[in-house]
């Protein structure tokens, strides 16, 4: 694994780790009945609250589990790898630590 994937490999588990901390702050203030605030019905609002830790734990096994175990391995498997992580950290493109250099 080169420096740069090393960093976009960290980048995007701290995002990940923040996104499931949202997710689970958000399932949290969901069931204490906050998500009426928001014109949401309690089944409803516990489904986004499911969605959004899901999502969250998803892709962090999509990264953990598809991409880094093949960063660095020789021909089209390692490219491959490479270029899934630049478009998983691309999404994340101007949020506080993402580089340009890492765009797709």
């Amino acid at each position: 694994m080169t420096p740069d994937q090393s960093a976009m490999v960290a980048f995007l588990r701290d995002r990940y780790t923040d996104e499931l901390d949202t997710a689970r702050s958000m399932a949290q203030a969901f069931t204490l009945g906050m998500g009426r605030d928001l014109g949401l019905q309690p089944a409803d609002a516990a489904h986004q609250a499911r969605s959004g830790i899901h999502s969250a734990e998803t892709r962090a096994r999509f990264l953990d589990e598809t991409i880094v175990p093949y960063l660095g391995t020789a021909g089209p498997t390692g490219r491959i790898a490479d270029h899934q992580l630049r478009l998983l950290a691309w999404e994340h493109q101007g949020s506080r630590g993402y580089q340009e250099g890492w765009t797709p």
